[in-house]
């Protein structure tokens, strides 16, 4: 039997949104190495109160998956025994293990398979150049954290500063904490905004930014140099965890 996650906490939903035939709500969830728990955290919040919600979280093969910030998720399934016709599939960024996953052929031809199946292909972050990657946003608008989302050109999209980027069936939001308004977002593109405002007040989501520094325009030019400086080192530093045998 498949292992899946569920909500008790449901609401209406609009019929046929995002269900599948047999009312289940399909999420598969990209983990790996080194990625941002936040960026799909926030999503998977919000969209656990829609009715019919089943995760599973999939990498190379089942089994823990340690984050950047040092909590592990569990990998449910591997690429071999995931669901093949996901009705979402979501992808989370990172720093430099999400650029390391741009050069592993048997993750991307995963992505393109089940994005190419999916009816919503979503991400947060970098996880958007993992799309673009994967060949599933040429000729879409999509969204990415700042300083990395210019790249999504080079994989035919046109970069997006939007933190919630809807065109068509792909959804995308900007970087980490942008994934919660993505979620609550979508979750409302999905069941309708009465819905999402539902969600919004039992996530009590009223930020409240204690700097006011969270993009490149409200920060000064200090904060900006230091947050290049950081990304950088981030973005050339050595994975926090090891990759498994990827071989086939």
């Amino acid at each position: 039997t498949q292992a899946v996650a569920e909500s008790d906490a449901t609401m209406p939903c609009a019929a046929g949104a995002v269900t599948h035939e047999d009312g289940a709500m399909k999420v598969m969830s990209l983990v790996y190495p080194g990625m941002t728990l936040l960026d799909v955290v926030g999503p998977l919040q919000a969209w656990s109160f829609l009715p019919g919600y089943e995760v599973q979280y999939v990498w190379h093969k089942p089994g823990p998956v340690l984050t950047d910030c040092g909590l592990s998720v569990q990998a449910t399934h591997g690429f071999d025994d995931a669901w093949t016709d996901p009705e979402i599939v979501l992808v989370g960024g990172g720093a430099k293990p999400t650029l390391d996953l741009l050069r592993d052929v048997a993750a991307l031809a995963f992505l393109a398979d089940r994005g190419a199946r999916a009816r919503w292909v979503c991400s947060v972050c970098t996880g958007s150049l993992l799309l673009g990657a994967a060949g599933l946003l040429r000729g879409y608008r999509a969204a990415g954290h700042w300083g990395a989302r210019d790249a999504l050109a080079q994989f035919g999209a046109e970069p997006s500063n939007e933190r919630v980027c809807i065109d068509r069936n792909r959804l995308t939001g900007g970087g980490i904490t942008a994934g919660i308004d993505f979620g609550i977002a979508v979750a409302g593109h999905w069941a309708g905004d009465s819905t999402g405002r539902v969600i919004e007040l039992i996530m009590e989501y009223a930020p409240q930014p204690p700097y006011g520094t969270g993009r490149p325009d409200l920060a000064g030019r200090q904060t900006l140099a230091a947050a290049h400086v950081l990304l950088q080192e981030a973005m050339g530093a050595a994975a926090t965890a090891d990759k498994p045998d990827c071989a086939p």
